[in-house]
C-alpha cells in the first residue's frame, strides 16, 4: 500500500455505504468492519488522530440510523445524496436549505405523475424518502425497463430533475442538491473543514464529494471515472477497501503528528 500524504491530520472519515461498507442491498455487512468502525469511533474522542467515522449515503434516515448505532456512530451523517442530515446527538433530521418550499411543490408534483404513470406491482416507491424519489423495481422487470419513462417525465420539469439507476432501483433527484453540497452543509455543521475530511466512494454519484476531501479512496469494485480521483485506488472490495483506508488514514495522521514534534534537547 501506498502511504498517504496529508497536510493536515484527518478528523472525519465520511463513506459512502453500498459498494463501500457492504457490497449493497442482498449483501452482509462485515462483522469486522462494523467492529473497526465502532472502534475508531471509540478512539476518536480521546485521541485526534484517530478519526471519527460518519457516512454520506443516498439511503434514507432510518436506516442510517440503525448503521450509526451498530458503528458508535456520534457525528453527524448525510442521508438521501446529501439532502438530509441526521445528528445522532440531539437526534436532529433536517432538509437541506436548498430544499424548500418549491422544491416540495416540484417534488409533490414529479411523485403524483410517477404514481400514475410508474407505479405497478413490480415498481414501488421505497418508503422514507423525504427528498426524491426511488423506485424499487422488481422482476421480471429491471431499472433498465422503467428509466426512459421516468426520464420522460423529468424531462417535463426542464432540467431541474436528474434521473440514476442502479441494478435495483432508479432515483429522481433534484440537480442542485447533491453529495457535494451535503459535505459543505456537513462542514458548516461540525466545524471540521473537507480539508480535514477523507472520503470513500464508488460511484458517480460520490464524485462531488470525494473532490472536496483531503484523501479520498475508491474500492476495486468502484466505477473507473472514481478511482481516477481518488489518491488511493485498491485493490480490495467494498468493506476490506474500507478497514485498508482507515488503517492508512491512522497511519498519516501519526506520522504527520512526529514530524510536527519539535526536536529533543
Amino acid at each position: 500500500m501506498t502511504p498517504l500524504r496529508l497536510k493536515e491530520p484527518i478528523r472525519l472519515l465520511v463513506a459512502d455505504i453500498d459498494g463501500c461498507l457492504s457490497g449493497g442491498s442482498s449483501t452482509h455487512f462485515s462483522m469486522t468492519l462494523l467492529e473497526r468502525l465502532r472502534h475508531a469511533n471509540s478512539a476518536s474522542r480521546t485521541d485526534s488522530l484517530v478519526p471519527a467515522v460518519t457516512f454520506c449515503t443516498g439511503r434514507p434516515q432510518p436506516y442510517v440510523e440503525c448503521l450509526m448505532q451498530a458503528t458508535g456512530g456520534y457525528m453527524p451523517a448525510l442521508c438521501e445524496g446529501g439532502a438530509v442530515f441526521f445528528d445522532p446527538a440531539t437526534h436532529a433530521v433536517l432538509t437541506h436549505p436548498a430544499f424548500g418550499a418549491r422544491e416540495q411543490e416540484r417534488l409533490d408534483e414529479i411523485h403524483d405523475l410517477v404514481r400514475r404513470e410508474l407505479t405497478g406491482p413490480h415498481v414501488m416507491f421505497e418508503p422514507g424518502k423525504v427528498t426524491h424519489i426511488t423506485l424499487i423495481v422488481t422482476p421480471p422487470l429491471r431499472p433498465t425497463d422503467i428509466i426512459e419513462k421516468a426520464r420522460d417525465i423529468a424531462a417535463r420539469f426542464g432540467d431541474e430533475f436528474l434521473v440514476e439507476s442502479t441494478r435495483v432501483c432508479v432515483h429522481i433527484l433534484f440537480r442542485h442538491i447533491h453529495k457535494g453540497t451535503g459535505i459543505e452543509w456537513l462542514a458548516e455543521h461540525t466545524g471540521i473543514p473537507p480539508s480535514r475530511m477523507a472520503g470513500m466512494g464508488d460511484a458517480a454519484p460520490d464524485i462531488p464529494f470525494l473532490s472536496l476531501m483531503a484523501a479520498a479512496c475508491a474500492p476495486a469494485n468502484a466505477a473507473e471515472e472514481v478511482r481516477r480521483i481518488c489518491a488511493h485506488a485498491s485493490d480490495r472490495p467494498d468493506a476490506e477497501a474500507a478497514m485498508e483506508f482507515l488503517d492508512l488514514i491512522i497511519e498519516a495522521n501519526r506520522q504527520l503528528a512526529a514530524e510536527r514534534e519539535p526536536p529533543h534537547p
